[in-house]
């Protein structure tokens, strides 16, 4: 199998090139750590599979990346191996059609069995779907809130007025089953809506 991983941290990167290629199952891993250089490889080179993290500390996240390469026809299968295994990206990458979503906490066993399923164009169950996702608005207004910003002012800059936003807010913590503002903002994070890299 042969392997193209992108992740900006080069200290995991090299490690899990160097522990792949030990693997019997590998006979190729290339290890990129910025989108530029991935796509060079990608165009000068053969692969069986994408490994490809997240948060890229560059202009593109992973799923932006996934995104490109279906835009531009590249079928290959791809997986996302992240730190960040939360709800909402588990959702967006399999809408994304990747095979997996691996957690960068996995054994190197199971990181092999799941790549090789992967290549094999097996895909690994789906998470169920948010039955009652937050909306965009919902979501900014949570994350302007927990800045601090007072509920009069937030109404008048987002042209509504106070009795609409407590109605958000109301709608926010029935979702989410919180009770609070910081309760909610937490639970926001777990499920992905709120990205905690930022």
């Amino acid at each position: 199998m042969k392997l193209l991983i992108l992740d900006d941290h080069q200290l995991f990167g090299q490690s899990l090139k160097r522990l792949l290629e030990d693997q019997t199952e590998i006979d190729q891993c290339d290890y990129v750590s910025d989108p530029e250089q991935f796509y060079k490889f990608l165009a000068s080179k053969e692969y069986d599979l994408l490994l490809i993290d997240i948060n890229l500390k560059a202009d593109l996240t992973g799923f932006d990346v996934v995104r490109q390469l279906r835009e531009n026809q590249c079928e290959l299968p791809a997986v996302i191996l992240t730190a960040y295994d939360l709800a909402n990206y588990r959702t967006t990458a399999y809408e994304l059609g990747v095979k997996d979503f691996i957690n960068k906490s996995v054994e190197i066993d199971e990181l092999v069995m799941r790549l090789k399923a992967a290549k094999d164009g097996m895909n690994a169950p789906q998470p169920e779907k948010i039955l009652d996702p937050l909306t965009p608005r919902e979501i900014e207004l949570l994350q302007k809130l927990v800045q601090g910003q007072s509920k009069k002012d937030l109404a008048k800059e987002l042209y509504i007025s106070e009795r609409t936003l407590y109605n958000h807010l109301t709608n926010i913590y029935s979702k989410l089953d919180a009770s609070n503002l910081i309760e909610a903002y937490n639970k926001a994070m777990e499920l992905g809506y709120i990205n905690p890299v930022m």
